[in-house]
């Protein structure tokens, strides 16, 4: 066996595993921590993992009647846009219902990230705070300039993570969009901590 290949391969595994380690700490950590994880439901979690699969944690069939689709739309993961530094969530799915001639959006985004990332504190007149079970968080209320409904909630999981749901609602006016994400929102928490 030759050894020059040996310590060769040993050495760019070496490399490797350092620029890995040297990549992740490099990241910059943006925003302020504003509360430490709530106590743990969920203790077959590891810290840092994944709390849930956005596309698969909430399905059409826990929205609405009225808004949900007459076909199955599937949704689609969602990362975030790294051109986009407003997007500070760390994976996402979303829910589309638009109609499209004349476009008329309902859109919903499920989302986890992290808890020094994404607020869960009111901070703003518009912010609610809200309890989701035993999850604290905030809920904001949002109608744009073209009289779309909208409404955004954030609460904390475990391991200082946060889940969230954002919705814009252009297409269906009797549909309080608040009422929708936070029916989502109890949804999700009841999946985590059974």
């Amino acid at each position: 066996m030759d050894t020059r290949r040996v310590r060769r391969t040993s050495l760019i595994a070496a490399l490797l595993v350092i620029a890995s380690v040297a990549a992740g700490c490099a990241q910059p950590v943006r925003g302020e921590a504003l509360a430490g994880p709530t106590p743990s439901t969920t203790p077959t979690r590891a810290p840092g993992s994944a709390p849930f699969d956005p596309c698969k944690i909430v399905t059409w069939a826990d929205f609405p009647l009225e808004v949900r689709p007459q076909v199955d739309i599937a949704p689609r993961h969602r990362p975030p846009n790294p051109q986009a530094p407003d997007e500070v969530f760390a994976d996402g799915c979303s829910f589309d219902n638009n109609e499209l001639i004349p476009f008329k959006p309902f859109m919903a985004l499920v989302i986890w990230g992290s808890i020094t990332k994404i607020r869960v504190d009111p901070k703003n007149p518009a912010d609610k705070p809200m309890m989701y079970g035993n999850r604290r968080g905030v809920q904001t209320a949002d109608v744009d300039e073209k009289g779309q409904k909208g409404c955004v909630t954030r609460f904390t999981l475990d391991y200082g993570q946060v889940a969230g749901i954002s919705l814009t609602n252009g297409r269906f006016p009797e549909v309080d969009p608040c009422k929708v994400v936070d029916g989502l929102a109890e949804k999700i928490v009841q999946r985590l901590d059974s």
